[in-house]
């Protein structure tokens, strides 16, 4: 696995996640779990997904001559669904596609590749926190999008205890930061489509991890999530709204008078697609 750079803009610095081969920190994961499948002498895998971890799972599943299923919502991203259809997996849209995916695994005995509940993604995103604390170890806090919070989770593994955590989601998604943060006004559109995910089975365990950290939790509206996406344009970053929401996160937070130290990091997870 290729360490992905760390550059510095303003006063904050930038883990560029987007640069990873298939564009996503999901590459992170999906490698470690398909290690665990040739350990496990299995030729098919299934998961569900809102594209960058089919992208990925894709991509190694393919060169690995692993079979792949993936589960998609009609509503995926059809920039998505292009680069998908570049490579030889099937694929199924479905209004429930994870229950379907998980349905499938029991029926095929194919391998779950469903991050929120394997172990073997958690191992890949501690490779994250280890690049960190070889990159950037002054590093004061971290600024993560949030979908299932499997990236959070794995990262805070390996992360050093005086690094605060902050999870930030939108204000039309966020199951996990609205326990924390109440200072927003919900909306419906939702432009961080890649976090979508509404049942976090692993919410009360990184909610504990947050406070650990004294980090916090916080949802941010979709106008200055524009604005942050401008602002990383302006500095010539192409990446996905996902990394322009972490932005906004630790935009809200300094205007909040949150302490984050003088080192905050930002995890771009995706590519502009």
């Amino acid at each position: 696995m290729t360490m992905t750079p760390i550059i510095k803009i303003d006063n904050f610095y930038l883990k560029r996640e987007d640069l990873n081969q298939t564009g996503s920190a999901k590459d992170r994961a999906i490698q470690e779990q398909i290690k665990e499948i040739k350990k496990r002498e299995l030729s098919h895998a299934v998961l569900s997904s809102t594209g960058n971890a089919a992208i990925s799972a894709a991509h190694f599943c393919q060169k690995n001559n692993i079979k792949l299923t993936v589960f998609l919502s009609p509503k995926v991203d059809p920039n998505k669904v292009k680069i998908l259809q570049q490579y030889s997996c099937q694929i199924e849209y479905s209004q429930k596609a994870i229950s379907d995916a998980i349905k499938y695994a029991q029926e095929k005995s194919a391998y779950l590749l469903r991050q929120s509940t394997d172990p073997q993604a958690l191992v890949g995103y501690q490779q994250i926190a280890q690049e960190i604390k070889k990159q950037l170890p002054q590093t004061t806090s971290i600024f993560i999008p949030v979908g299932s919070g499997t990236t959070l989770l794995g990262i805070s593994q390996q992360l050093p205890k005086n690094i605060k955590i902050f999870a930030v989601q939108s204000a039309s998604n966020c199951p996990l930061a609205k326990r924390i943060d109440s200072n927003y006004q919900p909306e419906d559109k939702l432009i961080t489509d890649a976090l979508s995910a509404k049942y976090l089975p692993k919410k009360e365990e990184i909610i504990k991890v947050i406070k650990d950290s004294q980090g916090s939790a916080l949802v941010v509206q979709n106008k200055n999530i524009i604005k942050a996406n401008k602002n990383l344009e302006k500095n010539n970053i192409q990446t996905s709204m996902e990394g322009a929401l972490a932005l906004a996160g630790l935009n809200k937070a300094i205007k909040n008078n949150i302490e984050i130290g003088d080192c905050p990091l930002i995890l771009l997870t995706g590519a502009k697609r």
